[in-house]
């Protein structure tokens, strides 16, 4: 059976394995469409002598198909969003215990993931401003050096500063900052001089004794290697009924001065829009809008919130 082939993938791309050897064939020996048509009918494929390739049922063989391994975001997306959440709690827990120096938290907008993170250190006892700093927005490598420099022995959050991990000069200070040391040298050399915010020159380098949370919307996938390999990741991407579910598990505890009438009424908008139209904003950013319009007694209600969470 050294001409008899199975269908198999490997991160995704598929391809031919030879059901005696275990080896992959080359790419040019069966064409995708003929891999495609057995993977989705189950069968094996015979290449003959000449090259010709033919779809066969694996029993004519006596062959047992690989079973193919199952998607770890198949499981990630029937996961209960409670759960998810107590473990990033968890996990920013261990970064402000210092067990770990770096956290990363990606994944959808509007989940509440900036909120807990503070919370969570606020909880613990740290200060904003005094033991832990929070900065959003663009960073450049320079900007985040000295960041780093007048932050030295803080928790750093830096939220939605997806600027640095597209440039190589900020990723390598990131690298020397997340090393799994109690102190950490980083070095920025320069031909111009470093101000920090009281106009004091800032060294060529430090040793830097912190810990960083980053919190971005952009995927795990685009992230740089040693940046994941050095700290803690946490995905948070929920999918339309794991946002629904978040956004029933925190109702009662969101927007106190609303009626829980109104937030359920919200609630059920916010699932008819969806089923009906496309580009509905389904996070609780927009939960909240249609909460609050939903408190104001609107004679259609529906319409109002259509308008605030719908894109155009």
């Amino acid at each position: 059976m050294n001409n008899v082939f199975e269908p198999v993938r490997i991160k995704g791309k598929l391809f031919a394995k030879n059901v005696t050897t275990g080896e992959i064939a080359p790419e040019d020996l069966i064409r995708q469409i003929q891999l495609r048509n057995a993977e989705k009918y189950k069968q094996v494929l015979m290449v003959s002598a000449t090259g010709r390739v033919t779809r066969m049922d694996p029993a004519d063989f006596n062959v047992t198909l690989s079973e193919p391994k199952v998607s770890f975001m198949q499981v990630r997306q029937k996961q209960d969003p409670a759960e998810m959440f107590s473990n990033l709690e968890r996990l920013t827990k261990m970064v402000g215990k210092g067990i770990q120096p770096s956290l990363v938290i990606t994944g959808s907008a509007g989940t509440g993931k900036t909120h807990l993170v503070k919370q969570t250190l606020s909880d613990m006892g740290f200060t904003e401003s005094t033991d832990f700093v929070h900065f959003k927005g663009r960073a450049t490598a320079a900007g985040l050096f000295i960041t780093l420099y007048e932050n030295e022995d803080k928790i750093i959050v830096l939220d939605d500063c997806d600027s640095v991990f597209k440039d190589d000069d900020a990723v390598n200070i990131l690298k020397a900052a997340l090393d799994s040391y109690d102190t950490r040298k980083i070095s920025y050399i320069s031909t111009k001089v470093l101000k920090d915010t009281y106009g004091a020159e800032v060294p060529r380098h430090f040793e830097f004794s912190g810990k960083i949370i980053f919190i971005s919307n952009i995927r795990q996938s685009k992230l740089d290697e040693a940046i994941r390999s050095r700290s803690f990741v946490a995905d948070v991407e929920l999918t339309t009924e794991q946002m629904f579910a978040r956004m029933e598990q925190l109702s009662t505890k969101m927007e106190s001065s609303i009626p829980q009438q109104a937030k359920d009424e919200a609630l059920a908008i916010m699932k008819e829009l969806n089923e009906e139209f496309d580009g509905v904003e389904v996070n609780l950013r927009s939960f909240i809008k249609a909460a609050r319009i939903c408190a104001m007694g609107f004679d259609n209600p529906k319409i109002m919130v259509a308008g605030q969470i719908i894109g155009s």
